[in-house]
């Protein structure tokens, strides 16, 4: 089994638990309960204690992180999986819990943020990341991890490639419904989804 990539584990982690500093720097002007949750308007829907928002959370990153590099480096020595795609899943993590902990921050302190733009901003940018490396994952990587699947390699190939072109057009789209109604943006996740589903169906039915 391979070891854990110990630098970047440890330059990830510092990126996790980097929100702790931003609390304790804000920590004396934020209520006592913070906003931690939004609906689709953004609108608060939920909140948290401070001491929650600004070092339970990041600590909790912390800690899926751990397993999220653990988990991705046994995979790349079992599996030879692509180096580029393992480090930007590690990546992901760090970046929501920095990401998370601003938007907290700033709300709880009185600023007008629009959270679903940032929310849309993240899954977007996720999305055309997934698009763009999803057709160079070989079928023996995919294999036993995106299920249901085509039997055959090039079923798959095929099927990969034409998500692939899925995820990077819808997010983009995605993108362009930051500067349009909330409404807009759910519906264009919805229609992805259906658009994503359509395909896996009709490219294992093609494979049998």
């Amino acid at each position: 089994m391979r070891k854990i990539d110990g630098k970047m584990l440890s330059l990830t982690l510092a990126v996790c638990l980097l929100p702790i500093l931003f609390g304790v720097v804000f920590y004396q002007k934020m209520p006592e309960m913070v906003p931690i949750h939004f609906n689709i308007n953004n609108e608060v829907d939920r909140y948290a204690s401070k001491n929650f928002a600004l070092f339970g959370i990041p600590v909790l990153m912390t800690i899926l992180q751990i397993f999220c590099c653990a988990i991705s480096d046994w995979r790349e020595s079992q599996e030879n999986s692509k180096p580029k795609f393992v480090f930007i899943v590690k990546w992901i993590i760090p970046v929501l819990s920095v990401v998370i902990s601003i938007i907290t921050i700033s709300v709880a302190l009185g600023n007008a943020v629009d959270v679903r733009k940032w929310i849309i901003l993240v899954i977007a940018i996720l999305w055309v990341m997934i698009g763009n490396y999803l057709p160079k994952m070989s079928y023996e990587q995919m294999k036993g991890k995106l299920h249901p699947m085509p039997k055959s390699e090039n079923g798959y190939k095929k099927m990969a490639r034409m998500l692939g072109y899925t995820f990077v057009i819808f997010g983009f789209i995605l993108l362009i419904t930051i500067f349009a109604k909330p409404m807009i943006s759910f519906v264009t996740i919805l229609i992805m989804v259906i658009v994503l589903l359509i395909e896996i169906f009709i490219a294992i039915a093609r494979s049998r």
